[in-house]
């Protein structure tokens, strides 16, 4: 289910929705309540632009059932559009404004998003943001594995640092290594990865970062991982969408944390869920 919403007095509100046969949503709330409403906390998992029109066709409705008054509060773990932050090349859009602009437009009383890509994300839409090191320190397993003696922490790219700096400093870690690359400006591809360290021998390598998608980035620095050395790989990502799948990782990546952020299908021995 994409969304929960729960009242002030925790009932739990079963929220249908349909299509109708000209491509519209429709949403239907139940009608029968146990108590007074007067505030509304929805967790909002989005992976497609239907259930974006469905989370502002469920705010009208709520407001319509209840008051215009009414306080939502909205919790979307993974932010839609977080990585369209700018516009990136001329005749696109600034999908991130237009995305922030519609959360705006809905009035919650406070948004909450895990982990977003970058600061542009949290300044539009006014959201707090959960750091990923609250997110793992959720995980007993995860926590002792980056706490271990033979650990190192893995920055991915320069875009990481931050992140992984606030993870170092969260869990007073003795060791970061980072990690550079090159993209193709015209294609967008990656063309050289290079890891900032001479020898990883006998080292438990703990890559983090905010999203895991295809995982090309992650596997090309994996690859050099285990040249350098690092007995097992390890790959923590808040958001992993993993549209290739996890079978790319093969070889490479031994183990796999991310949080509950998305919804899948899929399981896999080699992938651990954090209920944060």
């Amino acid at each position: 289910m994409s969304f929960k919403v729960k009242t002030n007095q925790n009932e739990i509100l079963d929220v249908s929705f349909l299509t109708f046969s000209g491509g519209e949503r429709h949403i239907q709330l139940p009608t029968v309540f146990l108590s007074p409403v007067n505030q509304i906390d929805i967790e909002a998992r989005i992976q497609t632009a239907t259930e974006i029109i469905d989370l502002l066709l469920l705010v009208n409705a709520l407001r319509h059932q209840f008051s215009r008054e009414l306080l939502i509060n909205l919790v979307i773990p993974y932010l839609p559009y977080a990585r369209q932050d700018r516009v990136c090349a001329d005749g696109q859009a600034f999908s991130l404004e237009v995305f922030s602009g519609l959360l705006q437009s809905m009035d919650f009383n406070s948004i909450t998003v895990w982990d977003c890509h970058s600061q542009k994300g949290i300044d539009l839409t006014k959201a707090n943001n959960v750091i990923p090191a609250k997110i793992i320190a959720a995980s007993d397993s995860l926590v002792a594995l980056l706490k271990a003696d033979n650990s190192v922490l893995i920055c991915p790219d320069e875009g990481a640092v931050t992140r992984c700096r606030e993870i170092n400093e969260y869990f007073a870690l003795s060791e970061m290594v980072r990690c550079y690359k090159k993209r193709d400006p015209s294609s967008g591809r990656i063309t050289q990865t290079e890891v900032e360290v001479e020898s990883l021998d006998g080292k438990v390598a703990v890559i983090t970062d905010d999203i895991c998608d295809g995982g090309f980035t992650f596997i090309k620095i994996a690859e050099q991982l285990k040249e350098k050395g690092a007995d097992r790989v390890v790959l923590y990502v808040t958001h992993g969408i993993f549209s290739k799948g996890l079978e790319v990782f093969d070889g490479l990546i031994d183990e796999i944390y991310t949080s509950s952020s998305f919804e899948r299908a899929f399981k896999s021995s080699k992938l651990s869920i954090i209920n944060y």
